[in-house]
């Protein structure tokens, strides 16, 4: 969680003094336009409902005189004004479980559940999944089980009303959701079906609609990376309609979804048709849209874009799509996306013949791998530098692919 409130508390500023200095601020330094910044903008940064931006999250630093990690915008590495080379990520990452641990499980086993005591397991999902944007799912894999396995264990062990019950079984969900994300990163699809099953059982314990559609519209990208296109308009489609109360950006990513399944059908004008709607809203937030749709956004909307795009064979799209994706992401926030980024554009310029280029951006990834544990990444890196192999004896190209396989992971033997 940010820790924005905590920080203005400090200063003793109210909300709208904070917005009056801030936008001091950015005048004072010559920022060319005004911060677009106002007091229900900067209390839904507060309250978590919506993640600042980039340029929002610098002027917030500069005027609190705080790192990105010291507010919670990123998660802070132990000794973090050493050099980056200098911080070992295996002691960090150890350190993270130690706190997960401690955080899962409140109490004794037989202590009364209540209301803080679910805040706080719900923030350490929060925090999981921050560990996730930024450190890669392999880093974070075993952290979530257990958390999983601990709420489980609560079901059972612990004592609390019914609506506290239901809170839970839903936050079980969530874990099991957020598992089934994590082994479709790694790319071991049947294990995330498993775990995508166990989450839509507790949604439905739980009556958690939100559950339920995260779920289904992650089931709904695996189907689309499995070239399952019926499943993957299906399950779009069931999560729209279980969705009672759809907020506009919610309703924008599974219309992009739809999008993929109508791709993977060759049904161009049905594809351009769902694109079309769900550009509309892919911006546009809402005090009630879900914690977990924060990584949606004008960037993601464009990579639905490129990989229609793929699909229908449209290489110039996917060219001019992933330029878009790679222009907008956000690499403090979600590194792993944008390494994901820089991997699809090497790859649409590597097929069409721009190896100069393709191998320069391949080299950009490659130089993320290390601290971006995600076995898409490095395996969709491991594509590029395979397709431009071929082409080694040329000068820009054979340099690059020597420090792109130096920095791939060895492969690891049956």
């Amino acid at each position: 969680m940010n820790r924005l409130r905590e920080y203005r508390e400090r200063y003793g500023w109210s909300q709208e003094e904070l917005v009056a200095e801030i936008h001091r601020r950015a005048v004072q330094r010559g920022d060319p336009v005004a911060p677009g910044l106002d007091q229900p903008a900067l209390s839904r940064h507060e309250n978590g409902h919506k993640r600042p931006g980039p340029r929002n999250r610098d002027l917030y630093c500069l005027v609190y005189g705080a790192t990105p990690a010291e507010l919670g915008f990123v998660v802070a590495l132990p000794d973090e004004k050493r050099d980056p080379e200098d911080v070992d990520r295996r002691e960090f990452l150890v350190g993270a479980a130690g706190l997960v641990a401690s955080a899962a499980v409140p109490g004794a086993p037989t202590k009364r559940l209540d209301r803080f005591d679910l805040e706080r397991l719900r923030q350490n999902l929060t925090y999981l999944r921050r560990l996730d944007d930024q450190h890669g799912s392999a880093a974070v894999y075993a952290m979530t089980t257990r958390t999983f396995r601990r709420l489980r264990g609560l079901v059972e062990h612990a004592r609390y009303d019914h609506a506290t019950g239901l809170e839970l079984r839903a936050l079980i969900g969530s874990a099991a959701s957020r598992v089934g994300w994590l082994e479709f990163d790694a790319g071991r699809h049947d294990d995330a079906r498993r775990w995508y099953l166990e989450a839509l059982q507790w949604a439905q314990l739980a009556d958690a609609d939100s559950v339920s559609i995260g779920t289904m519209a992650s089931m709904s990208r695996q189907a689309a990376d499995e070239r399952r296109p019926r499943e993957t308009l299906d399950l779009a489609a069931v999560a729209q309609r279980t969705a009672k109360a759809t907020t506009p950006r919610l309703r924008s990513m599974l219309t992009a979804r739809e999008a993929l399944g109508h791709a993977q059908h060759s049904d161009a004008a049905n594809t351009h048709a769902a694109l079309g709607r769900a550009r509309v809203h892919a911006e546009t937030s809402h005090a009630d849209d879900p914690l977990w749709l924060a990584f949606y956004g004008a960037a993601d909307f464009a990579r639905h874009e490129y990989h229609a795009a793929l699909m229908l064979c449209d290489t110039a799209a996917a060219e001019d799509a992933a330029r878009t994706a790679l222009a907008l992401s956000d690499p403090v926030a979600y590194p792993r996306n944008h390494a994901l980024d820089l991997v699809n554009l090497a790859a649409i310029l590597a097929q069409l013949g721009e190896l100069d280029e393709s191998a320069a951006v391949a080299m950009q990834a490659a130089g993320l791998i290390a601290d971006v544990d995600s076995a898409r990444v490095t395996r969709g890196l491991r594509d590029v530098a395979h397709r431009l192999e071929p082409h080694r004896r040329s000068p820009a190209v054979g340099s690059r692919l020597d420090a792109i396989h130096a920095a791939l992971p060895a492969r690891r033997s049956a």
